[in-house]
């Protein structure tokens, strides 16, 4: 983020404080160091009357009711994002700002996405078998290789990362923006939007569902509005909770760290 705020791409970074009551107090205090640190970063609470909601990702909902400046476009990653190509953002801003009357969430090219894995498999981007590699049966959120398969999603960082090392990440773009099926569930881990998506609400910023859904399935059909992916705007999702085994034996997000610290 800060490449991206030291371009005039990115205005301020708000970091959401979803956390549990106990056991994350040091992930508060880190962003609260970083707020202290950097004035274009800020800390946002879960809104006041907002009751907490159980499982703790129902409350992202609740973070819409800040995003209410119509002309800004607004950036959603999520809190395992390890990988932002140096022009995602601005792909992603560029693209909805000209769509912003037809399309409402302008999602990233997200690798480790079961839906992304399968359009880069049939768009010959990455593998389908061979050395490991196994074939994203369908275009569907919850695919079971593409979504539940720890052994798959190591197969995707170490291909991202020797890419992003090589310099050529580029090889990953599709050279076309993907529109998704309707209604088509969509893993929401990086996104644009704009102000005026939820200015429109009554009252503004309210969903009134978990945040996936209305975004993915309820909004865009009743806005009458399509979900694309940017192939142009690379980002890197590290986790869901079936891989965490063998993500964490992998010793892949060290390297993350070190591409990261080698940026300053």
């Amino acid at each position: 983020m800060k490449r991206d705020h030291a371009a005039g791409v990115v205005d301020e970074w708000w970091l959401y404080a979803n956390c549990d009551p106990s056991g994350q107090e040091d992930d508060l205090a880190y962003a609260h160091e970083l707020a202290a640190t950097y004035d274009w970063v800020k800390v946002l609470e879960r809104p006041e009357g907002c009751p907490r909601q159980h499982p703790k990702q129902k409350n992202t909902m609740y973070a819409y009711r800040y995003m209410t400046d119509p002309e800004a476009v607004y950036v959603r990653f999520d809190d395992d994002i390890v990988y932002v190509h140096p022009d995602a953002i601005a792909n992603l801003a560029r693209t909805k700002v000209a769509l912003r009357d037809s399309v409402l969430c302008a999602f990233g090219l997200i690798i480790n996405n079961a839906v992304v894995s399968w359009h880069l498999q049939q768009q010959r981007r990455i593998p389908c078998s061979g050395d490991g590699w196994q074939s994203v049966q369908l275009p569907y959120c919850m695919d079971s290789v593409g979504w539940a398969d720890g052994g798959f999603a190591v197969k995707l960082h170490e291909l991202l990362l020797s890419k992003v090392e090589a310099g050529t990440v580029e090889d990953l773009f599709m050279h076309h923006t993907v529109t998704l099926a309707e209604r088509q569930q969509f893993s929401v881990s990086c996104f644009a939007t704009m102000g005026s998506d939820y200015t429109v609400l009554d009252p503004p910023g309210h969903l009134g569902a978990e945040e996936e859904f209305w975004h993915s399935v309820h909004r865009p059909k009743q806005a009458g509005m399509a979900n694309i992916i940017v192939d142009s705007a690379v980002v890197s999702h590290w986790s869901f909770y079936h891989q965490h085994k063998e993500l964490d034996a992998s010793g892949l997000l060290d390297r993350y760290r070190e591409l990261a610290a080698n940026l300053g």
